[in-house]
């Protein structure tokens, strides 16, 4: 995958919604709307190529791969905001 052609935003959803296991307040702390937010979590497992999430009866259920993933994003977020938190 192309980095260069990657919306880091999306890395955002991707934090907030394995976080929250819930769309809709996924992106009410986001500060966008739920369809956007459901529009852009189809465009991440586009990319990803996984389903990511699952809907379930606790909220979404992340997919072996999310779990995969979700360390590494969040080190990598985690990162950029420290490297940004004086400006």
């Amino acid at each position: 995958m192309n980095i260069k052609n990657f919306d880091l935003n999306l890395l955002l959803v991707f934090r907030t919604v394995f976080e929250e296991k819930n769309v809709t307040k996924a992106s009410k702390k986001l500060g966008i709307t739920q369809p956007a937010m459901s529009n852009a979590l189809n465009r991440l497992r586009y990319l990803i190529k996984d389903e990511l999430f699952s809907r379930g009866p606790k909220g979404m259920r992340p997919t072996p791969r999310a779990v995969e993933l979700s360390l590494p994003i969040q080190i990598a977020l985690s990162s950029i905001e420290s490297a940004l938190s004086d400006i």
